[in-house]
């Protein structure tokens, strides 16, 4: 069982559609069979079980029609298929059915208790597992050998993996645009596509990042661009709304630095943008960045635009420095085919990150000798066993056939683990755990395992059985000094109750002298002394 991971109530991230959080779980694979060939002229058929099938897997696939996760937020629990259990004749069960999950592309996914990433999904057609389906039981007829021509065991269905998953969304883009709140950045994404973003003269009004498309030549290649909510001092500690949305403009080629001109401080401003980027991510920091002076337009901006020109080159280290007018048009058109000849220019450095978790394996995959004994001195005589494969293979041991019991034995001694248990000073009797199963150690036994469950069942069997022996049995019934069951009919059939009144009145000789009267005739028989019964 799988906890559900806390979280706290005012989460930013959690307010938007740009990450998710959802638990997974792969389709348990079906019960493996024991059944056994009866047919005509077959008096021997040998066993028939089949193997269950596997359990579904679940995969995410990157959709370009999408551009949110908030489908995926509706469906916090994501189940694949269970495999149909194995049947007789040796019949294998069908798998379970997959499940696909379309996102958008930019989607990230990381493992939501270790915070790994399991992988990027950028591309069209882009595919991930991320909760593999486990594999069917064997049956029966899976373990016949030469030696053993009957064997009466099988396995239950691997389980399906189980996990959290944090899923993020990184839009990709070629431009991001980066600045203060009420800097205009809304404004020159509705002047240069066909996005309408929300445009109010009050800081903070876009609270989502937005998408555009600029085509100037209308020949489809357009600049991909995409606006942020507006950075404030401290944003990389948490402040502001902007700090939940850098990561939209991580992937983005060229920056778009929006000066704000009629701000009382617009070198402060741009200054402590660079900063907060240098402080939430170096690498994008580093990122080449266009800076643009917008609202030209006012007559106190056009006044100071030479100086504050010229100490944003000195402050910025390039000349890439343009002045524009997002009311007015003014600029926009030159600033959207330098940046397009600009972008084309980069090389495409930006690579995938490398996965850091792998989902694609089960519990069968792992290594056989990855395992760890643990044993703590305050409870002495007690040993846990962890480790993905022998977990799994106590899980899938059938546990109410002898002959599994007697397998999983001999799987902890080919494992070595019996000889660790050994070395480490492991005594008969002790309490050894694998996963929620217990057992005591036996060294010298292949049968080291019989669950509570099995001997509470046989022991409530055993009881059971002796009362309706009891109630089946009835008491002796005394007739006279001998005395016999009434019920014995086998043995008084022909003799009837007048019978003893006959022999009463004849076995009266002590030396076995008696007559015996049939009928009208009267017969005289004597035994000599000598003559044994």
């Amino acid at each position: 069982m799988i906890a559900k991971p806390t979280m706290e109530r005012d989460d930013p991230e959690w307010k938007f559609f740009d990450t998710a959080r959802v638990n997974v779980s792969g389709g348990d694979g079906g019960k493996g069979c024991v059944a056994f060939r009866r047919e005509k002229g077959e008096p021997m058929g040998g066993p028939s079980g089949g193997t269950g099938g596997r359990g579904g897997s679940i995969y995410l696939v990157c959709d370009p029609s999408m551009n949110t996760l908030a489908p995926l937020r509706k469906r916090v629990h994501l189940r694949a298929g269970k495999g149909v259990n194995g049947m007789g004749k040796g019949k294998g069960g069908a798998a379970g059915k997959d499940l696909y999950i379309p996102v958008p592309p930019g989607t990230m996914v990381r493992d939501l208790t270790t915070k790994k990433l399991a992988g990027d999904l950028t591309e069209a057609g882009d595919t991930l597992i991320v909760a593999k389906g486990g594999r069917g039981g064997r049956g029966n007829a899976a373990f016949m050998t030469p030696r053993n021509t009957a064997p009466r065991l099988a396995e239950h269905g691997e389980p399906g993996a189980q996990r959290w998953l944090n899923v993020e969304l990184r839009l990709v883009a070629d431009v991001g645009f980066l600045g203060v709140p009420n800097a205009g950045k809304s404004t020159l994404l509705a002047a240069t596509s066909a996005a309408r973003p929300k445009i109010a003269n009050y800081p903070f009004t876009t609270i989502i990042p937005n998408l555009g498309v600029c085509d100037l030549e209308g020949n489809g290649q357009g600049l991909v661009m995409c606006d942020i909510p507006g950075l404030i001092e401290g944003a990389a500690g948490g402040a502001g709304l902007g700090p939940a949305f850098l990561r939209h403009v991580q992937r983005c080629k060229v920056l778009l630095h929006m000066v704000d001109g009629s701000s009382s401080d617009p070198l402060g401003d741009f200054r402590i943008i660079n900063k907060e980027l240098q402080e939430y991510d170096r690498f994008l920091s580093d990122k080449p960045q266009v800076v643009v002076l917008n609202k030209i337009d006012i007559p106190e901006v056009q006044e100071k635009a030479d100086d504050l020109i010229r100490q944003l080159k000195e402050e910025a280290g390039h000349s890439r420095v343009l002045t524009i007018s997002a009311v007015t048009m003014n600029g926009i058109k030159d600033l959207m085919r330098r940046i397009k000849k600009f972008v084309d220019a980069q090389p495409d450095t930006e690579l995938p990150p490398p996965p850091e978790i792998e989902f694609s394996k089960a519990g069968l995959d792992f290594d056989s000798d990855d395992y760890e004994i643990i044993s703590d001195p305050a409870y002495p005589g007690q040993w846990r066993l962890s480790g993905s494969y022998i977990e799994q293979i106590a899980k899938m041991t059938h546990w109410e056939y002898p002959e599994a019991v007697e397998r999983f034995g001999r799987q902890l001694q080919a494992l070595g683990i019996a000889a660790e248990l050994d070395k480490l000073g492991a005594e008969e009797g002790d309490l050894v755990m694998v996963d929620k199963y217990d057992f005591e150690y036996s060294p010298k036994s292949t049968n080291p395992y019989i669950p509570d469950e099995l001997l509470r069942r046989d022991e409530m069997a055993g009881e059971t059985a002796e009362l309706e022996t009891a109630e089946d049995q009835q008491p002796w019934q005394p007739y006279r000094k001998g005395g016999f069951l009434l019920d014995d009919s086998d043995e008084m059939h022909g003799f009837d109750s007048d019978d003893w009144d006959l022999l009463d009145e004849n076995f009266e000789d002590p030396k076995y002298n008696f007559e015996v009267f049939e009928g009208n005739e009267q017969f005289s028989t004597e035994f000599p002394d000598d003559e044994i019964w």
